[in-house]
């Protein structure tokens, strides 16, 4: 994965967390540390930031035969995608997103002409989705 496609995937993602951070979703996350953390250890950061602030959630196993990352050849990328999952069942569960929603959303986007389907392309429609679909 090029670096700026790296730097695009962890902005994307930085973006979703103040977001969240904004709306009180998440409250004990500092923004000014963010922009020094890696990627990857964003995602897991704010999935064990929502497991902490939401502890009573319940998650439904990932059905990973059947998840759009399934073909991811990065592999760490292909693991933080299962991690947005989580990510996004903590948003719904919690009624902050309206699950329907974001999958409509994902889905208008990657079948969108002109749409280049590939897996950075991919996470980040997924984040966007996250960001855009309120709850109900």
């Amino acid at each position: 994965m090029s670096e700026n496609i790296v730097t695009d995937l962890k902005q994307s993602l930085i973006q979703l967390i103040e977001h969240l951070r904004n709306e009180n979703i998440i409250k004990n996350v500092s923004v000014e540390d963010l922009k020094c953390q890696t990627f990857n250890s964003l995602v897991i950061l704010l999935r064990d930031t929502l497991g902490e602030e939401y502890p009573n959630t319940k998650l439904k196993p990932i059905m990973k035969s059947v998840h759009y990352a399934n073909n991811f050849s990065d592999l760490s990328l292909k693991e933080s995608a299962f991690v947005l999952d989580e990510i996004e069942q903590y948003l719904c569960v919690n009624k902050f997103l309206n699950h329907d929603k974001s999958v409509k959303y994902f889905n208008k986007r990657i079948t969108a002409k002109g749409f280049e389907i590939n897996q950075e392309n991919l996470f980040l429609v997924m984040i966007e989705s996250l960001l855009y679909c309120k709850a109900i």
